[in-house]
C-alpha cells in the first residue's frame, strides 16, 4: 500500500512537483532551468540514492531519470519508486540504449523513454504535461470517491 495512503495523507496535492535525476550535473541543471522557466516546481538529484531520499521525504509525483548511473541504475531506481508509490509517473532518459533496458523500463511501468541528447525539450514537456493531466484526473476521481459523489455509491 502506498505510504501516503497508510499515513492518512492525501495522495497528492494540487502542486505537482518534478524530480530530475541524472549523474551529469549539466543535464540536471539544464532541465531545472528549462522546466522552472515553464512554471513547474522542480528539484534535482545527481545520484539515485539522493533521489530516493528526496522522494521519501518530499512529495514528488513525476520523476525524470537517467538509466545509466553509477551505484544504482535508473532501472533499479524505477523499480524502487514504483514499489514505494505506484502513482508516481516515471519518465526515463538515456544515452545508453539497449533492448534490455527499454524492455525493463516498460515492464516496470515507465511512462515514457527519451534518448539523449535531449534536443527536443518540447516533446519532454508535452509528456510531462500528459503525466500532470493523468495525475489530476486520478486526484479528481479519488476526491469524488472520498466525498461520496460517484453514482451508485450506497448511502
Amino acid at each position: 500500500m502506498e505510504k501516503s495512503m497508510v499515513e492518512g495523507k492525501a495522495p497528492f496535492s494540487n502542486e505537482i512537483r518534478i524530480l530530475f535525476v541524472d549523474d551529469e550535473e549539466e543535464i540536471t541543471s539544464t532541465l531545472r532551468r528549462y522546466f522552472s522557466f515553464q512554471g513547474y516546481k522542480v528539484d534535482v538529484a545527481n545520484d539515485p540514492y539522493t533521489a530516493l531520499r528526496k522522494i521519501h521525504k518530499e512529495n514528488f509525483l513525476i520523476v525524470v531519470s537517467d538509466i545509466a548511473m553509477p551505484g544504482m541504475s535508473g532501472v533499479e531506481l524505477l523499480s524502487r519508486i514504483k514499489s514505494y508509490n505506484g502513482m508516481i509517473q516515471v519518465i526515463m532518459i538515456t544515452g545508453y540504449v539497449t533492448l534490455e533496458n527499454i524492455l525493463s523500463c516498460l515492464r516496470l511501468g515507465a511512462d515514457d523513454c527519451f534518448l539523449k541528447p535531449l534536443d527536443d525539450m518540447e516533446s519532454l514537456r508535452l509528456t510531462i504535461d500528459e503525466a500532470v493531466a493523468k495525475l489530476r484526473k486520478w486526484s479528481g476521481l479519488m476526491q469524488d470517491i472520498t466525498r461520496g459523489r460517484l453514482e451508485g455509491r450506497p448511502e
